[in-house]
Formats: structure tokens, sequence, C-alpha cells
């Protein structure tokens, strides 16, 4: 059985591999690249260091409170009193709480952001891919899953280029 699967799939392979040669024009997008570049043009980066800039400082000066808590508590351990230990303590877990909380809920905004960003990004993209084939005669644009693409048939520089002109 399987020495008759492997004779059909060689079988195929040569049936299909004149046609191969016939193969049209065949482009490659690497769009890690392109967002990262798209990013810098638009100045992305720097809207959302702006935008987070302030909660990004609260939970900065946080972290610096809870190290000078726990420095105290770790200094004056012996001299304090049982409760005021203890109300240290506490504090420095509602100190911790509260900058896993903020650090999530910061993490969270970020990402929506990015996705938000992202599928403008890739709606641009996708537009201008495709008016791109279209003028340039490519029969295929491929992008995510390539395992290898040769410099001569990337076109993610062209793509750029007509992605930074829409974006204006």
């Amino acid at each position: 059985m399987s020495k008759r699967l492997f004779s059909v799939l060689v079988l195929t392979g040569l049936l299909t591999l004149p046609f191969a040669s016939n193969a049209g024009k065949i482009g490659f997008v690497n769009v890690t690249k392109l967002f990262n570049e798209y990013a810098k043009v638009k100045g992305i980066d720097k809207m959302i260091e702006a935008k987070f800039n302030g909660p990004k400082k609260e939970i900065e000066t946080l972290i610096a409170d809870i190290k000078s808590l726990e420095k105290e508590i770790k200094t004056n351990e012996l001299l304090m009193t049982e409760s005021k230990l203890v109300a240290s303590r506490t504090k420095l877990k509602d100190m911790i709480v509260e900058y896993r909380e903020k650090g999530s809920k910061l993490e969270k905004e970020l990402q929506i952001v990015r996705n938000e960003e992202m599928a403008a990004f890739r709606k641009i993209v996708f537009g201008v891919t495709q008016k791109f084939a279209a003028e340039k005669q490519y029969d295929l644009i491929v992008n995510e899953g390539v395992m290898y693409a040769a410099e001569s048939i990337d076109i993610t520089a062209a793509i750029l280029a007509n992605v930074v002109k829409e974006a204006k």
C-alpha cells in the first residue's frame, strides 16, 4: 500500500513539474519588517510612549516605593513594634498587589492600542499589495509562513514605499 502511495506521489510530482516551470511572477513581503519600518515612519512608538508615559511613571514610582519599604522593613525589623511591623508588611503586600494590577492593566491597554494599530496597518498593506500586484502583474505574493524567500522575490521595500505614500 505504501509503495503504491509513493508511486502515485512521484507520478503526480512528475506530471506537475512542467506546470511549475510556467509559474508566473512571485513576490514575498516580510510583514514584520514592513510593520517595523512603517511604525518608524508613522511614529507609532512615539505615540504609544506619549500615551502611556504617565501610567508607566506611576508604576516606576510604585516600584521605587516598594523597594524603599522593603529596605525599611529589613533594616528596622528588629526595632519595630509587632503592630508596626505587621502594618508595614501589610502595606508592602498591598503595594505589590497594586503594582501587579496597574502593570496588568497597562499591559492590556498597550496590547489593545498595538492591535488597533496593527489592524489599520494590515488593512493598508492589503490594499497596497493588491494594487502593487495588479500594476506589476504578479501572480502570487506571499507573506507569513514562508521558510525561505530569495532576495530576488522580496518586494518588501517596494510595498513599504507604497504604504508610506498611502499613509500620508
